[in-house]
């Protein structure tokens, strides 16, 4: 599990020592104080009750393997470290399920505080989640290759703004280009205050044809969105972000999605799949007739209807969600026009959208560092998402 942002500030020096080892004054014997928030963190842990009901209102923290290095100080105190995550009114629901369960009480025995051992390293580690607990749907297999999964990248010491967003690699969808369109992308979300997760889809040499990738698309802003209390993420503040094929899956769930099926018995299909921004680079937007074609998205079976959903142009609606993209004029796999189409439809559509396409530049340029122009778009990225209130001061306020 990902160190968490207030556990991270507190080993790398933000909670002073003296804070972290002074231990609280003992209670008489006979006095029975009932557990708090404003009790330490240890006391809460070590009532299995108490414990039980930090693991249902906030199971990053009760789970956290770093969870030691916090022991000492009072379980309130944590909210400096992870604001969205414990709110007021989370903090508030957390009391009020200690004050009504008879069995939360100090146990009144005060242990000395051990010795902080942790390993580092921990916080270099990923988590990685099935999109679905058993074999996906249409699954061919059981290997890495058949299970569509979301990797997370948590803000990890950078103020949380509450806000997420699913990145898709590309790839042709035939590979995934994980490290420069995946991990450095989340990286760079995650320093902005974005809780980030990436997707691994499935793939057409897998024998993984269209709907497949948009049903794996669909799942994971879905998975997202009920797991948001978890990951301390706002529901309503879910983005998806994709590059080359990644940002035409990406068009493709901003014009296919649903609000869930109430009487699914599956708590994760009765959410909403739908994305609250996009972020499209060097889009594969058209890719309908040849280009289907050629990357095996489509056979001579596909369903019209099903092969329509490849033309995300033509399929934008008014809830289509804000949308930023970017390109370049001298992509010599994907022209230009792939993003200026998208962007047509958008505007006609009334969507908020932003274009940028840069002189030059190749394509598969990821977050383009290398290069002193296009490294500027994820500045041109951040200004945006302010401007919508995923992050900075109109996050807080919201």
């Amino acid at each position: 599990m990902k160190c968490l942002p207030w556990l991270a500030a507190a080993l790398a020096g933000a909670l002073p020592a003296a804070v972290l080892a002074q231990p609280a004054a003992a209670p008489p014997a006979e006095q029975v104080a009932r557990l708090t928030v404003d009790s330490t963190v240890g006391e809460l842990l070590d009532n299995p009750a108490a414990r039980e009901i930090l693991r249902r209102h906030v199971p990053v923290i009760a789970d956290s393997p770093q969870i030691a290095a916090a022991r000492d100080i009072p379980f309130r105190a944590l909210a400096r470290y992870a604001p969205t995550l414990l709110t007021e009114a989370k903090l508030a629901a957390i009391s009020e399920d200690l004050a009504r369960t008879p069995a939360a009480v100090a146990s009144g025995k005060r242990k000395p505080a051990a010795a902080v051992s942790y390993d580092p390293r921990i916080a270099l580690s990923l988590k990685t989640v099935r999109l679905w607990e058993g074999d996906a749907p249409g699954a061919k297999g059981k290997g890495p290759d058949d299970t569509p999964t979301l990797t997370i990248v948590g803000p990890d010491g950078a103020t949380s703004f509450g806000s997420a967003v699913i990145v898709a690699p590309g790839g042709g969808y035939q590979a995934l280009a994980s490290g420069l369109e995946g991990r450095q992308v989340a990286d760079w979300f995650a320093a902005q205050g974005v809780t980030a997760f990436v997707l691994s889809y499935r793939l057409v040499p897998f024998g993984y044809a269209h709907p497949t990738q948009l049903l794996d698309a669909q799942r994971a802003l879905r998975w997202v969105r009920a797991h948001a209390d978890e990951f301390g993420v706002n529901p309503g503040r879910i983005g998806m972000i994709g590059f080359s094929a990644g940002g035409h899956l990406t068009a493709m769930a901003s014009t296919q999605f649903d609000a869930g099926n109430p009487a699914a018995p599956d708590p994760i299909e009765r959410v909403s799949s739908r994305p609250d921004f996009a972020v499209l680079g060097y889009p594969a937007i058209d890719l309908a007739g040849d280009g289907a074609n050629r990357l095996g998205l489509v056979t001579k079976d596909t369903p019209k209807r099903m092969v329509a959903q490849l033309r995300p142009a033509e399929n934008v609606r008014s809830e289509t969600p804000p949308t930023f993209i970017f390109h370049t004029t001298t992509d010599e796999l994907v022209p230009a026009r792939n993003a200026t189409s998208y962007y047509d439809a958008l505007v006609k559509a009334g969507i908020p959208v932003e274009l940028h396409i840069f002189a030059n530049g190749r394509h598969g340029m990821g977050l383009g560092m290398t290069d002193a122009t296009l490294s500027v778009w994820p500045s041109l990225l951040r200004t945006w998402l302010e401007g919508i209130g995923m992050i900075g001061p109109k996050a807080i306020a919201r």
